[in-house]
């Protein structure tokens, strides 16, 4: 039994065996694939009501509202997904003259700034969502509740908080083996 629950932990702590394993493609991917679908159906809603709105002068009620609503479910998961493959905004001239122990430095800083603005954000949405979950409304001209719309806020700074300490996992583990911990190619630390 610890055997096994030793071999999921180091299987978790190393990218590189997770990306192994079926559900490393999907780990790695979660958000992409999830955007992706919002996206392909955010521009189907839109090409729906363009063609309406040519063909017959009028516009689904629904429309708009929907159309916002992916748009913000896609951002949020935009920003998850760019934490979760280091494809942010990074001053690499910067890390590339510091030391392994000077990147993990920066890292921890890096780290506390996402923590201490994600957990911001995450407590103030929570009431945000519950007071549109108790008005009942629903996205113009469906039975869809807006909280969904909400929602997107909520689960977006979530999957980002999961993120930041999935990464300080990864690289802490990574820099503890004496791997170096700089970020090449648009590659994850230690992947």
């Amino acid at each position: 039994m610890s055997s096994t629950l030793s071999r999921y932990v180091r299987t978790v702590l190393d990218p590189e065996r997770l990306q192994e394993t079926r559900l490393g493609p999907a780990e790695r991917n979660l958000e992409l694939y999830l955007g992706g679908t919002l996206l392909v159906a955010y521009g189907l809603v839109i090409g729906f009501s363009v063609i309406q709105r040519t063909l017959t002068g009028e516009q689904a009620l629904w429309a708009q509202e929907s159309a916002i609503g992916m748009f913000v479910w896609v951002a949020w998961l935009s920003v998850a997904y760019v934490i979760r493959n280091e494809d942010h905004l990074r001053f690499t001239m910067v890390l590339s003259g510091l030391s392994n122990t000077g990147r993990y430095v920066v890292y921890w800083v890096e780290w506390c700034c996402w923590l201490a603005f994600a957990s911001v954000v995450f407590v103030y949405s929570l009431p945000v969502f519950g007071d549109f979950l108790s008005r009942g409304g629903t996205i113009t001209g469906t039975p869809v509740p807006d909280a969904v719309t909400y929602l997107a806020v909520t689960v977006g700074i979530a999957l980002v908080l999961f993120r930041v300490a999935e990464q300080m996992l990864w690289v802490s583990y990574a820099f503890r083996r004496g791997d170096d911990i700089t970020s090449a190619d648009g590659e994850v630390v230690a992947e």
